[in-house]
């Protein structure tokens, strides 16, 4: 029997809830967020299943709408071959569109791939750049 923790259930009615004083397409966009958080957390869920293949799916159609999220998953199982064929180049793309939208672990992880040329040559000064890239990101 699955069993959902109210403080999940808080956080999701919370995140869905509308807010006053805030414009339309602020709330339009928090909506937006709070849906994708929903559907990431679906995804997670079929994956600790061990459903890679509907896993994959799910976190596709959130990378392919700009979820960053959804975009290291992707990578991440590209890059294990878990719900789909093993292949470090789509891997390197999608940590790549993960980074160019302001991700620093999408960064850290194009970082890794130029260092260890996985997926892409080996290039030192690139690994460097994302790197820095990656820390300048993660400060406040």
């Amino acid at each position: 029997m699955n069993v959902v923790r109210p403080t999940v259930l808080l956080v999701i009615a919370m995140a869905l809830a509308p807010v006053t004083g805030i414009s339309a397409q602020e709330n339009d966009e928090q909506t937006r967020i709070a849906r994708d958080m929903v559907k990431a957390l679906q995804a997670y869920a079929v994956y600790k299943m061990g459903q890679y293949d509907e896993a994959f799916d799910r976190y596709c159609e959130l990378a392919e709408r700009g979820n960053s999220q959804g975009m290291l998953n992707v990578a991440n199982m590209y890059a294990a071959g878990l719900g789909t064929e093993k292949n470090l180049e789509k891997a390197f793309e999608w940590y790549l569109e993960a980074a160019k939208a302001g991700d620093a672990i999408g960064m850290e992880e194009v970082a890794s791939a130029y260092r260890q040329g996985l997926g892409v040559p080996r290039d030192e000064n690139l690994a460097d750049e994302w790197l820095a890239r990656a820390q300048a990101a993660r400060q406040p």
